[in-house]
């Protein structure tokens, strides 16, 4: 059986999860009809000639993990069972995505360790789409149709899309990845491993209208208005020294330097508000916020050489070689100290999602849904379709401050919300 790399982030996911935690999330995709099993279960199957290399199960080897081909069948399955349960090592053995249909919608929840968000929501409409070609008889997509989302079943995998893009890409003078711990988020740990998810969902034009009348973008508004709810908990809590509150903000690196893996390809940016700046106006928040998203994204060098320091971390002959056993331990400890430390919240934006047209009149909606990462409580996650945003929140905790406060003041900038609790 052919076996893969995993790329730079991926070694990192799978060093980290633990025996109650995995790194995942989930992408689903609701429609305006009741969803066939059977079609879509050889939907499932017909995705293995174009994506062999997402069959795979993850393999622990002496000093790191690597995927290997699996020829076992992928059973899509109905969805029962809570969402985002954990998946541990055992299951990953065999596959490293589970496929979920309910009455009207059909679901994939994606081990991080494979792909990111985009790499998911490739998947996750080209399923979509095969099913739609069972189902309705919509022409099949001809080979080398170019789209971002929806791939030809008619072309054969290309190399690049399972190359290691961190260690192709990398730049030459690796950043100082340290920052100064953020503000945390912390409150009542809900019970067995459980999780609520909460999505609000609102108008997408309102939304840019209101993000342009500030002169910035969605995502710049949205963590501006997430580091005032954090700034006002902060301020309850009547601390002595005030910490800076960082939102974390996942950058698609592809859109940036032009690659097309579709393994994880992603770098961190964290946008910060120092306690000494919590009292400025809104206004003066998105100017700030915005300039440090801008300036990294406008930044091809930067993101290269940030790139560049995760995969140095790995790289380093003293990790490379150290067996899993004792590296997976260091990597988590780092991780804990490094990553989670310094972001507050993550709030991670796919933006727009641009289906084909002959899709658009069968598919409602869909989410986007990060799970909790290891050690902060609650992520934000968010995905437009059909002029509707979909912005939804996760946490392990029993506390609902964060996503009731933050609709609270969409609704008061003018901003009609309908929240939604999904089970």
């Amino acid at each position: 059986m052919k076996k893969y790399e995993l790329d730079t982030v991926g070694q990192i996911y799978g060093a980290i999860a633990t025996k109650t935690w995995s790194p995942m999330f989930r992408m689903q995709a609701t429609l305006y009809e009741v969803v066939s099993p059977e079609l879509l279960q050889q939907a499932a199957e017909d995705l293995r000639i174009r994506f062999p290399y997402i069959f795979v199960a993850l393999k622990q080897g002496t000093c790191s993990y690597y995927f290997e081909e699996n020829d076992e069948p992928l059973k899509i399955r109905p969805d029962r069972e809570p969402m985002q349960a954990y998946y541990g090592m055992e299951e990953a053995s065999h596959h490293c995505f589970r496929i979920f249909y309910g009455e009207k919608h059909i679901a994939l929840e994606v081990l991080h360790a494979l792909t990111d968000g985009h790499g998911a929501s490739v998947i996750l409409l080209t399923l979509v789409h095969r099913y739609l070609e069972l189902k309705h008889g919509l022409p099949e997509i001809p080979a080398n149709f170019q789209h971002d989302l929806v791939y030809s079943l008619n072309d054969k995998p290309f190399d690049e899309e399972t190359e290691n893009a961190f260690a192709k890409n990398a730049g030459k003078n690796p950043v100082n990845l340290k920052e100064p711990k953020a503000y945390k988020l912390h409150g009542t740990r809900l019970p067995n491993g459980q999780k609520d998810f909460t999505i609000g969902i609102t108008d997408t034009d309102a939304l840019i209208a209101k993000a342009h009348s500030y002169g910035t973008t969605v995502t710049t508004f949205l963590s501006a208005i997430m580091a005032e709810v954090i700034n006002d908990l902060q301020t309850k809590e009547q601390k002595q020294k005030k910490e800076p509150i960082a939102i974390g903000i996942p950058v698609n690196v592809r859109k940036i330097l032009a690659s097309k893996t579709m393994r994880n390809y992603s770098a961190q940016k964290s946008i910060t508000l120092l306690p000494e700046q919590s009292n400025l106006s809104l206004q003066q928040k998105c100017n700030l916020m915005g300039k440090q998203l801008k300036d990294f994204l406008q930044d091809k060098d930067l993101v290269r050489n940030m790139t560049a320091a995760y995969v140095a971390s790995l790289e380093n002959p003293l990790v490379k070689y150290m067996p899993c056993v004792i590296k997976d331990r260091l990597v988590s400890y780092l991780y804990t100290r490094e990553a989670d430390a310094v972001i507050s919240i993550v709030i991670s934006n796919l933006g727009d999602t641009d289906l084909p047209e002959e899709m658009r009149p069968f598919i409602d909606r869909l989410y986007f849904i990060l799970g909790t990462e290891k050690n902060i409580p609650n992520t934000c996650s968010v995905i437009s379709m059909n002029g509707k945003a979909f912005i939804n929140f996760t946490r392990n905790i029993q506390e609902t401050s964060i996503e009731d406060e933050f609709f609270n003041r969409l609704q008061k900038h003018g901003l009609k919300v309908e929240v939604e609790h999904l089970k």
